[in-house]
């Protein structure tokens, strides 16, 4: 089971329609960023800690066309993923 969370090390601030976020383990290199919705959406369900991939398509189901989930989870661990600041929980 595929299972994502926020990465350790990002702090953030926000609700399901904008979320701000900044990596601190980048330290001085940090650069904010803003997560705006419907990804805010997703970003708030990983909240209390690792959420299945199953999860995260029934979050989504509330601002994406039915049957477009998938693809849109999908979409959100790419963008955020590519970024470091979500992550596959692996264990």
């Amino acid at each position: 089971m595929t299972r994502w969370r926020i990465a350790h090390g990002v702090a953030w601030v926000g609700d399901a329609h904008r979320v701000a976020l900044v990596d601190t383990r980048r330290g001085a290199e940090a650069v904010p960023m803003h997560v705006q919705a419907p990804f805010a959406t997703l970003w708030t369900a990983l909240e209390d800690g690792p959420v299945a991939q199953a999860d995260l398509e029934v979050a989504a189901a509330g601002v994406v066309d039915e049957g477009e989930e998938a693809a849109f989870v999908a979409s959100f661990v790419e963008s955020l993923g590519g970024l470091g600041v979500v992550e596959e929980v692996t264990s």
